[in-house]
């Protein structure tokens, strides 16, 4: 079964994390599916996509730590793959640690009234920096007493600090995600797109939302072609042929 389902229709991507078994925790499947998924977003016809989980337990419980991801923040929407059509997240249990961050950076986002948004690394002693870009997402003081304390927020205080848009009943999150989803892909797609990206390049970024991009565009030059031909032609004394692949 696949880590990651794709559905497209009306002009919606319905992205589902697909392992509810392991509370959708997130392994190297669910970060490569994730990437795959953003990827084809950004160059398919969908004007918004929504992302979900299977079951009612748990939008995710954060890394798997019995099949720890390289990588994670190739899953990260609007980080690993640059895309001016809007996201939203449809949470329909706890959020922990990475899956958190995903929220984080999401357009939008709505929470079943139960769900919990948990963010433990000032506790078990990692870091790997995407979270720390929240101030210009919710609110600073609030936002930094959930980071540093390491406490579990309830989706009422997510919503009153601005990580969240609403709030839904229990089982209630991913159509009403939908429903924002089918108002936003009815309307002109020019003008969507020109609103996120304007209102996204006047948010200030964090040095890790800067960097990771740049770190993609380099990985891709190390395992391009043009960097195999240029050893090659090296080694073998002659001029190289760059074909920009």
């Amino acid at each position: 079964m696949p880590a990651i389902l794709y559905e497209s229709s009306e002009g919606i991507a319905r992205i589902t994390i697909n392992r509810p078994d392991a509370r959708n925790a997130i392994n190297n499947d669910v970060v490569q599916g994730l990437h795959d998924a953003w990827q084809r977003f950004a160059r398919e016809d969908d004007r918004v996509a929504v992302l979900s989980a299977a079951g009612d337990l748990a939008f995710s419980a954060g890394a798997d730590l019995k099949d720890m991801p390289r990588d994670i923040w190739l899953s990260m929407p609007n980080l690993s793959v640059p895309c001016d059509k809007p996201i939203i997240c449809a949470i329909n249990g706890v959020a922990v640690g990475a899956a958190a961050t995903m929220v984080m950076l999401a357009d939008m986002a709505v929470a079943e009234e139960q769900a919990q948004f948990i963010y433990p690394e000032a506790k078990i002693g990692a870091f790997a920096g995407v979270m720390a870009g929240f101030p210009p997402r919710m609110q600073y003081k609030a936002g930094l007493e959930w980071l540093m304390t390491g406490d579990p927020m309830s989706a009422q205080r997510a919503y009153e600090i601005g990580l969240v848009n609403r709030i839904a009943p229990r089982g209630g999150a991913l159509p009403a995600a939908m429903e924002t989803a089918r108002k936003i892909a009815a309307n002109a797609p020019l003008v969507v797109q020109a609103m996120k990206s304007i209102a996204r390049h006047t948010l200030p970024t964090s040095p890790t939302e800067r960097y990771y991009p740049q770190r993609a565009m380099l990985d891709g030059i190390a395992q391009s072609a043009d960097m195999q031909e240029g050893v090659a032609s090296f080694k073998e004394k002659r001029a190289p042929r760059f074909t920009g692949r």
